[in-house]
């Protein structure tokens, strides 16, 4: 086995193991293998295949990726998912692996669990080049990722304006990615405190998942001093209301899903993994009939923030307050 690092000189790989947890980062990481493998073959545009290892016919699809070309030329293949990939599929990529067609690379990206977990040890034993992607899960983590994402991008951001960033927009790696760039492009280059205020001042609502994340999870005066700001930020309550819901519903998904595997979890759930690990970390303690009840206010929010109250504002607290004490029901 052997590692390489993206953005490193490259030698043109025949297999490339993109190996990580979270989703969009293994999509970051492979596009930039994928990347680096047309600059070692001198081709920018060369032919890329991408197959989901999480379809059903996924095993021929890569099979026919994999197939000889009948007029030759490099191409690269993207296996998505692979930790899903049945026994079918999984034979097919270690038989490939053992011996593959100089002419494609085939990146393989992987979370590093699943079903098919021990594939990725097994490619790395065939010979894989291995890109692990970078671990994003505490606050520090997230400032390091904008800067980096902010220099890759061509930019400078300082430490203190990256947390501003992670409080405007959130924690979503994706967002970030996004919000990071955008702001190199639309700022010139560099990001200061300032900057993020400028460019996100007026964007309350933002703000209003943070509000429904501190009501979730038991914080009642956090969660009303949220909900305060928020308002007062000029977020509709609407918005908020639908975040509240949102939410709960999250917290009754995931409840009810047991202690499984968050990445396996994720495509049945419909939420990225991180999503799940942080609905356990910071929600947890919620009974069955807590949850119920939660569900009944959140719908009863619902009404009464589109006319059925006199002032919903007024509902908004009352909400608050019914479904901290239903998180208390045991």
């Amino acid at each position: 086995m052997r590692e390489t690092i993206v953005g490193m000189p490259q030698i043109a790989e025949r297999l490339v193991l993109v190996v990580g947890e979270d989703e969009f980062l293994r999509s970051q990481t492979s596009a930039k293998a994928v990347a680096a493998q047309r600059a070692a073959r001198g081709d920018v545009e060369l032919g890329l295949e991408r197959v989901d290892a999480a379809v059903s016919d996924a095993a021929n699809a890569l099979a026919d990726a994999l197939s000889p070309a009948l007029f030759g030329g490099d191409r690269i293949v993207v296996l998505k998912s692979a930790e899903q990939s049945t026994k079918d599929l999984v034979t097919i990529l270690t038989q490939y692996a053992a011996s593959p067609d100089p002419d494609i690379c085939l990146v393989v990206e992987h979370s590093g669990g699943g079903r098919a977990k021990a594939l990725a040890t097994d490619l790395q034993k065939l010979g894989a080049a291995v890109e692990r992607v970078p671990v994003v899960k505490s606050a520090d983590d997230r400032i390091k990722y904008i800067r980096s994402e902010v220099v890759s991008a061509g930019g400078k951001i300082d430490a203190k304006a990256a947390a501003a960033l992670v409080d405007a927009v959130g924690e979503d790696l994706r967002s970030l990615s996004s919000a990071a760039r955008q702001l190199v492009s639309d700022a010139g280059g560099t990001i200061s405190v300032d900057t993020v205020a400028r460019y996100y001042r007026g964007r309350a609502d933002l703000k209003v998942y943070a509000v429904a994340d501190e009501i979730v999870a038991g914080r009642l005066e956090s969660g009303l001093e949220q909900l305060r700001w928020a308002l007062h930020d000029g977020a509709a309550e609407v918005v908020i209301a639908d975040a509240i819901a949102e939410s709960v519903r999250s917290v009754a998904k995931v409840a009810a899903a047991g202690r499984a595997d968050p990445n396996t979890l994720a495509g049945r759930l419909g939420m990225p993994a991180w999503k799940i690990r942080k609905i356990r970390q910071g929600a947890g303690g919620w009974s069955a009939p807590g949850l119920t009840r939660a569900m009944q206010v959140a719908a009863r929010l619902n009404g009464e923030v589109k006319g059925q109250a006199a002032d919903p504002q007024y509902a908004l607290e009352k909400a608050v307050i019914d479904i901290a004490a239903a998180r208390e029901i045991r």
